[in-house]
């Protein structure tokens, strides 16, 4: 009886004690999650930045301002730099959401979405498509990421 007890012991002991004290470090988490961050790569072709940056102030920045006015987003920024090589990017678009659940599909938010491409689109007259289509020629789309945004603790 007592080696029956004594292995159960040592069984608790060994084997349950390291998980407990997993768990308790599992819960203090060493960051508060923060907003999420869709970005977009881009590479534009030799000389055409300011070209292509100018006609983003017309459908994309305009897109956002009206995104952010309807609480679609709640930020964006376009950063802009060196590319380190011939497959490197040179712009990022970058646009805050305030969680990932923003990213779900919603009838209403689509609804929203819809709205400000036309009313983009109406603003612009026939130049959007000439603009959008003129997109493939000077700046190549190098990829898309989610990223959440991490305040550590202290």
């Amino acid at each position: 009886m007592r080696k029956t007890l004594s292995w159960s012991v040592l069984f608790a002991v060994l084997f349950l004690l390291p998980y407990s004290q997993l768990s308790a470090q599992q819960d203090e988490d060493v960051y508060e999650p923060g907003t999420v961050w869709s970005l977009t790569f881009i590479r534009t072709a030799p000389n055409q930045s300011d070209n292509y940056l100018k006609d983003l102030s017309k459908t994309w920045v305009s897109s956002m301002e009206e995104a952010k006015a309807e609480g679609l987003i709640l930020d964006y920024k376009i950063l802009s730099g060196n590319a380190a090589n011939d497959d490197d990017y040179n712009l990022i678009l970058m646009i805050e959401n305030k969680n990932m659940a923003s990213f779900d599909p919603d009838k209403d938010r689509k609804a929203k979405w819809d709205a400000i491409n036309k009313k983009v689109r109406e603003q612009m007259g026939d130049k959007f498509d000439t603009v959008v289509k003129n997109y493939d020629s000077i700046r190549h789309m190098n990829g898309t990421k989610l990223m959440r945004e991490l305040h550590l603790k202290k």
